[in-house]
């Protein structure tokens, strides 16, 4: 039986797909209010201004991330096994209308964001990086991964990669796009698929 969401659950998927297809400054509470089929004032209800749903979207997205990977996000276990989690949670994302995450989302208006949404959305950026960090250097230490270089600029370029491989995975419409990009990855730290 699919599984019935509260209002404000819908608020929240309807603006997290008008965020990542419009960006920030591309939307209106109207834009959501209308196909959910509520007033503006619902919204207002459950997020007094648009920063307070921006926020609230981002700590959504980490929240989403951290219980997907719950299960390796402690040290130990395989590194390889966290790295797959990461490319499954892409997949996941990418197949449910999340083309792109929500750090990149708000890029393109970071400049206009207030410092607390700046903060959250820089916070979340830090957090998967020195996650990613943490699995490379495990990786090494077990003989699992070999690369050249500093497991936190590692982790960043692969961060940056996967990003960038949503954006164009969505405009190329090529079949197995991310899965290309994960196998090169996973070449580049020496794993055999």
């Amino acid at each position: 039986m699919a599984e019935v969401l509260t209002t404000r659950e819908q608020i929240i998927d309807k603006a997290f797909q008008l965020l990542l297809q419009r960006g920030l400054n591309g939307f209106s509470y109207r834009d959501i209010s209308e196909p959910l089929g509520i007033k503006n004032a619902a919204i207002h209800y459950h997020f007094p201004n648009k920063m307070d749903l921006v926020k609230t979207l981002i700590e959504e997205n980490q929240q989403v991330l951290r219980k997907s990977t719950a299960e390796f996000m402690a040290y130990g276990g395989s590194a390889r096994q966290q790295l797959e989690g990461l490319f499954a949670f892409t997949l996941f994302q990418f197949s449910h209308d999340r083309p792109i995450c929500i750090v990149g989302a708000l890029s393109i208006d970071y400049e206009e964001l207030p410092e607390e949404i700046k903060e959250a959305n820089d916070r979340f950026s830090r957090d998967s990086n020195k996650w990613l960090t943490r699995v490379l250097e495990l990786g090494r230490e077990q003989g699992e991964f070999s690369f050249q270089g500093e497991p936190w600029v590692k982790a960043m370029s692969i961060l940056a990669t996967i990003q960038g491989a949503r954006q164009m995975a969505r405009v190329a419409k090529v079949e197995n796009y991310l899965e290309t990009v994960f196998s090169q990855i996973r070449l580049d730290l020496g794993i055999s698929d």
